[in-house]
């Protein structure tokens, strides 16, 4: 009996650093085709896909039809297909997706693997109702559309794998096959490096103990709410280490408004990167937040920065919002979302006791977040459906 073929489709793998899983599962002996747009719709532009070679993958560039993440297929996959013959496509897109369904059309005999970081209950009617209340026609348009994609995933998806527990009872409700995996990070990247914490803390002029925020930033991430913590312990010596915000939205400028009128622009560092790169700020910084906020709509799904900084051995601070606790697995330190008296109380105590090297955080994050972990799973499961 042969063995598996993995096919893999990717959007996110337009980055080049967020190719190491298929990397680690060409490693382990598995023939891998990887297939990556040429071109994504990222951030309302059009970016190319920046050359890199391909290390144990073999790589296809494709052309993306469509803006919209959910509705996105790739043009030329059936080609590819009949040339690798996969046992196994796996999409890292929501079930309910036009890719999805374009994966199961080009391969039928195929398993067909996706991934997803949904962890809070999907109907019809909550869709509807969220664009009713926002007056949103396009809104309810795109909530049938998900529902008609939702209903075809029951029929076409053999496995999805999930990120959180929440998640893995959510697809397991919808009546498909569920397995949790890390959302893992690359340990080649993501690691101590002291050499570049003295350099980028002597670049930015990073003097004090510095509490830093990673990752995108909107309302429901609570970066307000970690500012507002910060003037509470103004009295401490610390500075601020966050991506360079200004002007690119409108939660961005209430962030700027916030920080000039509490009059702590001089404690702020702004910092600009590409991902592959983050791991050189993480070690600079001494204390990461991640002060996630739940909403009706939406709580943290996984919160990738929280496993990265974990493996750079930095220390770990985030709320209780949905996957966070699940992720930091009782390493780094918790508080109750929304709580800033909470926040600003933990992060006083921290900068008081000075120690801000976490080895057993990162011993964790080895063990269990690492894309190494996540090829394992995947891998193991891939030879067992052979």
């Amino acid at each position: 009996m042969s063995g598996p073929r993995l096919l893999a489709i990717s959007l996110s793998c337009h980055e080049p650093v967020n190719r190491a899983l298929f990397r680690e599962i060409g490693a382990l002996g598995i023939p891998v085709h990887l297939v990556v747009p040429r071109r994504h719709f990222v951030g309302g532009t059009w970016r190319d896909t920046p050359d890199f070679p391909p290390e144990n993958y073999e790589l296809t560039l494709l052309d993306l039809s469509g803006t919209n993440q959910r509705t996105h297929t790739l043009k030329g996959l059936q080609a590819v297909v009949d040339a690798f013959g996969p046992t196994h496509i796996y999409c890292d897109s929501d079930p309910a997706s036009m890719m999805v369904r374009q994966a199961k059309q080009v391969a039928p005999h195929a398993r067909l693997w996706s991934l997803t970081a949904e962890n809070m209950p999907q109907s019809l009617g909550i869709d509807l109702k969220k664009a009713a209340e926002t007056r949103n026609p396009a809104g309810i348009a795109s909530a049938l559309v998900k529902a008609w994609l939702r209903r075809s995933a029951r029929r076409r998806v053999d496995r999805v794998l999930t990120l959180s527990a929440d998640g893995t009872a959510l697809i397991e409700a919808m009546g498909l096959t569920a397995t949790q995996v890390p959302l893992g990070f690359d340990p080649r990247l993501f690691r101590p490096l002291p050499e570049a914490r003295e350099a980028v803390r002597a670049e930015l002029g990073l003097t004090r103990p510095t509490i830093a925020y990673f990752g995108r930033q909107t309302p429901e991430k609570g970066i307000h709410l970690l500012i507002d913590a910060l003037d509470r312990i103004r009295d401490r010596d610390w500075q601020f280490l966050i991506d360079d915000f200004i002007g690119t939205s409108a939660y961005a400028a209430q962030l700027q408004a916030q920080i000039e009128r509490l009059n702590l622009r001089d404690r702020v560092i702004f910092f600009e990167s590409k991902h592959e790169d983050m791991a050189r700020y993480m070690n600079a910084a001494d204390i990461v937040v991640l002060p996630s906020l739940s909403t009706p709509k939406w709580k943290e799904q996984y919160g990738r920065v929280i496993q990265e900084v974990m493996a750079c051995g930095r220390t770990m601070v985030g709320s209780r919002s949905g996957a966070i606790p699940e992720v930091m697995g009782g390493h780094g330190h918790l508080f109750d979302e929304g709580d800033v008296a909470g926040l600003a109380s933990l992060l006083g105590t921290l900068l008081d006791r000075g120690d801000f090297a976490d080895g057993a955080a990162r011993s964790h994050a080895l063990a269990r977040l690492s894309v190494d972990r996540q090829a394992a799973i995947m891998a193991d499961l891939l030879r067992r459906e052979a």
